[in-house]
Parts: C-alpha cells; structure tokens; sequence
C-alpha cells in the first residue's frame, strides 16, 4: 500500500469553527482506501516559511507528498513577497521527493477577506506554483479557476470566505484524487 502524506496549510486541515479536524483527510483516505494510506501533517496559519521548517517532520517513508501552500503566502495582510515564496516552494519541492502540488484556492470574492487577496495577485502566487511545480517534475492542480467558476459560492465556503464547508471539502479533494490516481498509477 502506498504512503500519501498531505503537507499545506488550514485547507489542508479541514479547519472548522477555531479548530483543525479530519475533514479533509477522512476525505481522502475514504477516496484512496483500496489504494492509499493518506497521513496529514498541515499546520493552520503555516505559510511555506514554516513548510520548509516543518520539512523534517515529514515522514523518510512515503510514495508522495501533496503539497498545498500558498493561500497564506499571497494575503497582503499577513503574506509573503512572490520572490519569496517561489525560493521556498522550490525548497520544498527539492526536499519532498515525489509531489503534487495544488495551487490557491480562491477565496469567496463576496466575503470581507477577498480584499486581501485580489484575483491579480491570486493568479500571480497561483502561476509561481505551476512554474515550480513544473521546474521539479511535478504535477499541478490548478484549481483556482475551477473555485472561481463554482456556482452557488456561498455553500463551499464558511462564513470567513476562506475556510471550507463539507461540500467545499469533497469539491477540493475531487480536484487532486484522480491526479494522485494517476501520479501513483493506480487509476
């Protein structure tokens, strides 16, 4: 059976009313079962300054690492310059091995915390991710514009237009599990 261990932020937690949970990863795991045990090691708030900190924590055995940064990393609030989260993606994807990475999730453009974001800057963080992810041989999830073209935004996201309701989760996690299929050859 193979090891997936998903490596990224609040999204990646499944974080609901204050506290991390095992949305996401239940999710995974429930859609990896016969082929997969997923492990998730996320940190909430974590932009890739504390991913490439956190880059002992990953386990030596594993066939993959999903990496999902970047969210925090472009907020103008409380964000990273792009030169600088480039730098660190890329050292993260040089530790990592084998990986899959998923680009930024798009805030709800109706909620308050859009305006920390903004679709430019969102793109430029989102193309950065693509440009790494290819520069290391790995596969991207590109679902910024998928998020931007949902219906009905209001019910995947939780009242902060950032965090993500249950059907936000399966939404996120069917974006990556056919590219994990395939990655690991297993669909």
């Amino acid at each position: 059976m193979k090891k997936i261990i998903l490596f990224g932020d609040s999204i990646f937690n499944g974080y609901r009313n204050g506290q991390n949970t095992n949305l996401v990863t239940n999710l995974f795991q429930q859609a990896l079962i016969n082929y997969a045990q997923v492990e998730n090691i996320s940190k909430s708030g974590a932009t890739t300054v504390e991913g490439v900190d956190y880059l002992e924590q990953i386990p030596p055995e594993h066939d993959l690492v999903v990496v999902e940064y970047g969210n925090n990393d472009a907020a103008t609030a409380w964000g990273i310059s792009p030169e600088s989260y480039e730098k660190n993606l890329a050292q993260i994807l040089s530790a990592v091995g084998k990986a899959i990475v998923v680009g930024l999730c798009n805030p709800n453009p109706e909620s308050d915390i859009f305006q920390y974001y903004g679709a430019e800057r969102l793109d430029l963080f989102n193309n950065i991710a693509q440009k790494v992810a290819k520069a290391h041989g790995a596969q991207f999830v590109d679902i910024l514009p998928a998020m931007r073209n949902l219906k009905d935004k209001s019910t995947y996201y939780q009242a902060d237009g950032q965090h993500l309701t249950d059907q936000g989760n399966e939404f996120l996690v069917n974006q990556i599990v056919p590219v994990i299929k395939k990655d690991l050859d297993l669909a």
